[in-house]
């Protein structure tokens, strides 16, 4: 499936207007201190454990918002600044172009029903793609801030030692936070492709998942797993801590 008329409808879709920057300070969680923690799965006899909860957790409510430009940077320190914005620093969500997107098109993608509702599966492979979709286009936008700003501390003998030090900080922060989010949206996409794969094997008791066929159990309990560590390395940036699947 091409990526390009995704990419199309996620420009399309994105109003922008200016408004102040206003950082959501507030709004910051401690996910060790507030979230539940991340559960791994247990393998029994003929069925694998997903949660220590007899419930399916609490989903992330994230509906569609318009979004808006930040104004010009005043400094280079500031430009240098915005490139960890919405991954280690929260930003309002109109402000948060990229992350807010993936997050809201991630939100259901391991919802019970994939086990149990084909349309519902097949509408979530189709959202891991778009999400898919936006961390490219984040990449490429911040791979063309991270040159710019390269090329300026370079060729500018005058530029001061604290902006240098901060920009290898934010860009090697950048950089490791890509790999990571690829990953978790990459753990995800293969949990569902398996379960698209194979339908008729679940039987959901939950926190049970019943797959009576040892290797596709086993196979599954693999992916569930590496999906799950993906997740635990994401929730450790502030902005993605709310995501559950």
């Amino acid at each position: 499936m091409s990526t390009k008329p995704l990419l199309l409808l996620f420009v399309i879709g994105t109003y922008f207007c200016n408004i102040p920057v206003a950082l959501s300070k507030s709004s910051q969680f401690n996910a060790s201190g507030g979230y539940e923690e991340v559960f791994m799965p247990v393998m029994s006899s003929n069925s694998i454990i997903i949660d220590d909860d007899d419930l399916p957790p609490n989903e992330p409510n994230l509906s569609k918002t318009k979004f808006f430009k930040y104004p010009p940077v005043s400094s280079l320190g500031e430009r240098v600044e915005r490139l960890i914005y919405g991954i280690k620093v929260d930003v309002k969500p109109e402000l948060d172009h990229y992350g807010y997107e993936i997050r809201r098109y991630m939100t259901h993608v391991g919802n019970i029903h994939i086990y149990d509702d084909n349309e519902f599966l097949n509408k979530q492979i189709v959202n891991v793609k778009k999400a898919r979709v936006i961390v490219d286009f984040w990449k490429e936008h911040l791979e063309k801030e991270i040159n710019e700003i390269e090329s300026i501390i370079d060729n500018d003998s005058l530029v001061e030692l604290r902006v240098r030090t901060v920009f290898k900080q934010n860009r090697f922060a950048v950089q490791t936070f890509l790999n990571i989010l690829s990953s978790w949206i990459d753990s995800n996409e293969r949990l569902l492709q398996a379960v698209k794969k194979e339908p008729s094997i679940f039987e959901v008791k939950y926190p049970e998942l019943e797959i009576v066929i040892p290797t596709s159990r086993v196979n599954f309990f693999n992916l569930y797993s590496k999906r799950q560590a993906k997740l635990k390395d994401l929730r450790k940036y502030n902005p993605f801590a709310m995501m559950v699947y």
